[in-house]
């Protein structure tokens, strides 16, 4: 059984996420509430599995919560109607997070989530989260492994590589990590990063890491750590022309 406290200063959002999770068995809603402040104290009471905690409260909102905890005993799905800011923070630290209206399916892909513990939720990952909304870090990406969190500097990536429903980050300094995410997920995240480009559908690569471009009918680019990127033809003229030629 997993067991849920819901926290949302709407009563709507409440009842709305109440019905949607009776229809699953495994789930029990021990607590919900509309009072921020009484959420540290319904969470000692009842030691929920799973919380699904809205960002935007009054007196203390998602990220104040959590931050009355020296360690987190439990999952966190943050709820939130579509803000672009928040959601960019909560995508580089790896956190996870429902849309609001939110749908059935929306529901059972985060169960499954849980259930496969692919869920995580860290001071470190909180700190840093903090830290991009007061406007202090938002150069620091949290990626998801099977290792856990590594949280690497945005600008030292080399490139970003598909494999399946994966993506190998490369780091300037050649080291190599494998997230569980695709490289769509990726390229949402860095889109306002004017280092980053996507040369082909398998491949983002960090301008200022480019060794040298080879002409063709796409062309190839050569990276400082020797490989080789094949550039899309129709990505071709965009690309050049984000250099100055001598």
């Amino acid at each position: 059984m997993i067991n849920v406290l819901i926290i949302d200063d709407e009563n709507h959002c409440i009842i709305t996420l109440q019905h949607l999770l009776s229809d699953f068995k495994n789930v029990a809603v021990l607590a919900t509430t509309q009072d921020s402040t009484k959420a540290k104290e319904l969470v000692e009471q009842h030691k929920p599995d799973l919380v699904f905690l809205d960002i935007e409260m009054p007196i203390l909102n998602g990220f104040d919560v959590l931050n009355q905890f020296d360690t987190i005993p439990f999952k966190v799905v943050f709820t939130t109607a579509y803000d672009q800011y928040a959601i960019k923070a909560l995508k580089l630290n790896a956190l996870d997070y429902l849309l609001k209206p939110i749908d059935y399916n929306d529901i059972e892909h985060v169960l499954e989530k849980f259930k496969a513990e692919e869920m995580h939720i860290s001071k470190d990952q909180l700190n840093h989260l903090h830290q991009f909304v007061n406007g202090k870090m938002q150069d620091t990406i949290a990626l998801s492994t099977q290792e856990g969190l590594h949280f690497v500097k945005i600008d030292e990536i080399m490139y970003l590589e598909a494999s399946s429903c994966y993506t190998y980050i490369v780091m300037n300094d050649k080291t190599k990590h494998l997230a569980s995410k695709t490289m769509a997920n990726f390229e949402e995240v860095l889109q306002d990063n004017s280092l980053f480009f996507r040369a082909h559908k398998s491949h983002i690569v960090n301008l200022k890491f480019i060794k040298q471009y080879i002409r063709g009918e796409g062309g190839e680019i050569i990276m400082q750590d020797g490989k080789n990127v094949a550039l899309s033809r129709n990505k071709k003229q965009e690309f050049l022309s984000l250099f100055k030629k001598v």
